[in-house]
């Protein structure tokens, strides 16, 4: 297993392909002139960036899938609504705490990954894993406590205890779409570089928009029934099974532009942001 040289330009938001032996010469030199505190920044920036792009996109599709599964608006309205709330009144949207909670989530995660890629990039160290559990752990909670406000303010009737039955299928399905977000597009990218022959950075980023959106086929159902047992806490077996297959191909649909968003418009810009600020570094501090 290889490790990680400073500098790579292996970052996407996933883990990415690991550094080739052509690297090594720019990441020395970025190790050498850049001081991790000023890279530290540059990764703090990258992640706010991100974030703030994606986030309302995010919760117009999260806003509206809870909604729908609550029964208090139809899934096609409710993206309606909220693309025009947002064209319409852009300032008073990304105020509300639902977009800000939402920012705070993604904002989170990318700096996380970040930040782990470059302490362990500056150090030397293999962050294969160590970025894999650490945005892992902070994505998952962050996901988890997002969701159970949502769950409230979007869920139908007076706000109740979310069930821990709901909290379990949260965080299955943020464990599922963490490890095709951060390990699965490394392993296709590979597999499309050196099976099919296709260059690396359009393998990495091919692989990053299609593996976090393929894995909702699977999640999904965990979404609809951690919703379901809060909005209809008496429903029978039979009654949730007829909910999420009457649910499914709409919600997974609203599920895969999410993720298309957060991890992968995020995840690219993530990784562009990441790539100019580093240049821009190395350029400063070279020529200082």
């Amino acid at each position: 297993m290889s490790t990680a040289k400073p500098g790579s330009d292996s970052d996407v938001i996933s883990t990415g392909s690991r550094s080739t032996d052509s690297q090594s010469s720019s990441a020395t030199l970025h190790h050498e002139h850049v001081p991790l505190s000023h890279t530290l920044a540059a990764e703090a920036a990258s992640a706010f960036a991100s974030a703030g792009l994606v986030a309302p996109i995010i919760t117009i599709i999260d806003s509206a899938i809870f909604r729908n599964a609550s029964g208090t608006e139809p899934l096609v309205a409710g993206l309606a609504t909220g693309t025009r709330n947002l064209l319409t009144r852009p300032f008073h949207f990304i105020r509300q705490p639902a977009c800000l909670f939402m920012f705070g989530v993604y904002a989170g995660t990318y700096l996380t990954a970040n930040t782990i890629q470059s302490v362990c990039d500056y150090e030397g160290w293999d962050w294969f894993y160590p970025k894999f559990v650490g945005t892992s752990i902070a994505n998952v909670g962050l996901c988890v406590a997002k969701d159970v406000c949502f769950t409230r303010w979007f869920g139908s009737g007076k706000a109740r205890p979310v069930p821990w039955s709901s909290f379990a299928l949260y965080t299955s399905r943020d464990c599922l779409t963490i490890f095709a977000s951060f390990n699965l597009p490394s392993i296709l990218s590979q597999k499309m570089t050196t099976s099919w022959g296709i260059d690396k950075r359009p393998a990495d980023i091919a692989a990053q928009l299609l593996t976090p959106c393929a894995v909702q086929f699977v999640s999904t159902p965990m979404h609809l029934l951690g919703m379901d047992l809060y909005n209809r806490p008496a429903a029978k077996a039979s009654e949730r099974g007829t909910f999420i297959a009457r649910e499914y191909a709409k919600s997974t649909s609203a599920r895969i532009g999410r993720i298309f968003a957060a991890f992968g418009i995020g995840g690219v810009a993530n990784q562009y942001f990441r790539h100019s600020l580093k240049g821009w570094l190395q350029k400063v501090h070279a020529s200082g």
